[in-house]
């Protein structure tokens, strides 16, 4: 019976070490940001808005209403503390292809993003 056991402890200990367990702010900051990013409001009563960003590991796009549409590839150009540097290229849609750099800063609440001194951005519930 004990090796029954210990063969159920060693399945439990590995399937546990394969769920990897959601980012957090304390995580680097570039894992942080992985997933969508929803900022929206209201222009006039009738009227509303909404910016998305989405970061996947070394991908970005960009959506929203009034229609927009960018996507293209990322790279960090620098992290220091809760800010990153990113360059954004190989771009196609909305803006055109050029390199851009992005801010993004991870808000002290650790549950928010500032993207191009925009938001706070909430985690989507889409990513």
């Amino acid at each position: 019976m004990k090796p029954v056991k210990t063969m159920l402890l060693i399945m439990l200990a590995c399937s546990a070490l394969a769920v990897s367990p959601r980012a957090t702010a304390t995580d680097s900051a570039e894992q942080f940001v992985q997933g969508t990013w929803r900022l929206s409001g209201m222009n006039d009563a009738t009227h509303s808005w909404f910016l998305e960003w989405t970061f996947d590991h070394g991908k970005f796009t960009l959506d929203g209403y009034p229609p927009l549409h960018q996507e293209g590839k990322y790279r960090v150009l620098k992290q220091q503390g809760n800010k990153l540097t990113l360059e954004l290229y190989e771009q196609q849609g909305n803006f055109g292809a050029g390199k851009e750099k992005l801010e993004v800063v991870v808000g002290k609440d650790k549950e928010t993003l500032r993207i191009k001194d925009q938001g706070p951005f909430k985690r989507s519930t889409k990513s």
